[in-house]
């Protein structure tokens, strides 16, 4: 461990030197051209919140486990390849023979001329691989929030002083969204079990609320007026079992709800995949007062539309998106399950239904984020073994935790699977599951055309055999029929998803101690999220 952490140093060393000889040649040209003043700035605000999470990176490498941090220094290798790329292309001219500064600056102006156009090439594209990057970035850098070493704690408090202390023009481009330091603070301290997350609202005090229903999930919109302003919302029940397996344990379940919101409140939407909580509602007995309910209220991005659930866009016959457009749900939807793992809950129920899609200016198909936290848990708390006949619940469920007789404890990989039938569907671009007439309502029917004929019957008993069939079946729909659609890098992520239990795949961590998760998290990031950030259709 030691080892890596010193290599990590030495390389965001590097980084940083390579950083500082771009920002001086670009200190000389910004001088004399708009357009590259203008690029410089933007470079300016990208590498400002790179270069204050590798300094924070440098402090505590030594305490992180040992397959993170060999994560993330493949990571720095790969950006700090792409500097030195870029100070090799930017073109320098060596001024020092001569006389006096007029002539200086002439000679200047004439090497300007001719290379100008190559140094704003180079800082667009320099801009774009950093951004990137970035992405590819983060997801292991949220990781972190996972190691309970207090020293990462008390560094945490330490760089977010030094940084309030320091002065300079870059630093004006953190702020509380955009400052590493304090989001993963903010993280931290609500995934602490001491933690109380402010979630009271009075709803009543807001007028008009409209309410919608979302075709084909159970979150509803509501439009609320807040002042001057109309603002939507989206709502989701978070239902107890009805009780017929055993006594309902209500304040484990207002727990791992107020913890769950509690981080969802620090969310960067635009970055988990993941909307922000805003409050907690909770539904009283008439007489005893007891809590019977929970509803979780999430805000939306401003002017945001009313979205449609996945499976009402798969069931639209007259829809069909671009390959580029499936590719990028597909992405959001990993990144979304990536971060949901990173605050150490498990969802236990992602499907199509739970996934909700805004509209943009140019396509039905905008943000996607995850939803329908009704059966999550916290991953360190002890998993109930109810199961039900549902085939269209089953069919997304891994053969360990399908039908009614339940017998192993949900685990990360139990979501990975799921996550892997749904990027089968979105990738088909073809609905597994029908409702007669498109009614909601309407009893499931599994369509001739996947290839998957089950009922619930299947699932009222044991039947082993049918489960892993079903398995068996989408595996092999994604080797015949993903490659000449959506690519073999989509088809190996779908299949590593897919397979993530099996004996021999990385995903498969039965064997080996990985308390927080960490382990999971890490392949996760490199086996899956990053094959499916590297997809371009």
């Amino acid at each position: 461990m030691a080892e890596v952490g010193c290599a990590v140093v030495r390389t965001v060393e590097g980084c940083i030197e390579s950083a500082q000889q771009i920002k001086t040649i670009c200190r000389r040209y910004r001088v004399y051209d708009k357009d590259i003043r203008e690029k410089t700035v933007l470079l300016d605000a990208v590498w400002i919140k790179i270069e204050t999470q590798m300094r924070f990176l440098t402090k505590i490498a030594h305490t992180l486990e040992d397959e993170l941090s060999r994560s993330q220094l493949s990571l720095l290798h790969i950006v700090e390849g792409k500097l030195i790329q870029a100070v090799t292309k930017l073109p320098v001219e060596d001024l020092s023979h001569e006389k006096d500064e007029h002539s200086s600056k002439l000679k200047f102006k004439e090497h300007l001329k001719k290379w100008k156009w190559a140094v704003k090439d180079s800082l667009s594209g320099l801009i774009v691989e950093l951004e990137e990057w970035q992405t590819r970035f983060d997801p292991s850098w949220y990781l972190m929030i996972l190691n309970s070493n207090k020293i990462m704690d008390l560094e945490l408090q330490l760089a977010n002083k030094r940084l309030a202390q320091e002065s300079g023009t870059e630093l004006r481009y953190l702020n509380d969204h955009s400052n590493p330091l304090t989001n993963i603070w903010k993280l931290r301290s609500a995934s602490k079990p001491d933690y109380k997350p402010n979630l009271g609202r009075d709803w009543a005090t807001l007028k008009s609320p409209k309410e919608f229903s979302i075709m084909f999930s159970t979150a509803r919109v509501i439009l609320l007026e807040d002042g001057s302003l109309t603002k939507l919302y989206i709502v989701e029940a978070v239902e107890p079992p009805d009780g017929s397996h055993g006594p309902i344990n209500m304040g484990q379940i207002k727990a791992d709800v107020e913890s769950l919101a509690g981080r969802l409140q620090q969310v960067d939407t635009a970055t988990f995949g993941l909307l922000n909580c805003k409050c907690v509602i909770k539904h009283r007995a008439p007489i005893s007062n007891v809590v019977t309910g929970m509803e979780l209220i999430y805000g939306t991005l401003p002017n945001s539309s009313p979205p449609s659930s996945l499976r009402g866009l798969l069931l639209d016959s007259g829809f069909v998106p671009s390959l580029s457009a499936i590719a990028r749900i597909a992405r959001q939807l990993v990144r979304s399950v990536s971060f949901l793992h990173t605050f150490s809950f498990v969802h236990k129920n992602i499907r199509p239904e739970n996934i909700l899609i805004f509209p943009n200016a140019k396509s039905q198909l905008g943000m996607s984020y995850l939803v329908g936290f009704n059966q999550f848990r916290h991953s360190k708390q002890q998993t109930n073994l109810l199961g039900d006949p549902g085939w269209h619940r089953n069919l997304y469920r891994h053969p360990e935790r399908q039908g009614t007789n339940v017998i192993n404890r949900y685990i990360m990989q139990h979501d990975i699977y799921s996550l892997g039938t749904c990027l089968l569907e979105i990738g088909l671009w073809q609905s597994f599951v029908h409702y007669p007439g498109l009614n909601p309502g309407a009893a499931p029917v599994s369509p001739v055309s996947s290839g998957i004929q089950i009922s619930d019957v299947d699932f009222e008993a044991a039947h082993l055999s049918v489960q892993l069939r079903i398995k068996e079946r989408l595996v092999d729909m994604a080797k015949r029929r993903l490659p000449s659609r959506m690519g073999d890098v989509y088809t190996e992520v779908v299949l590593a998803c897919l397979e993530c239990l099996d004996p021999g795949n990385p995903l498969e961590s039965k064997d080996k101690v990985d308390n927080d998760g960490t382990l999971v998290g890490v392949r996760f990031v490199n086996q899956i999220l990053a094959k499916v950030d590297s997809i371009s259709i």
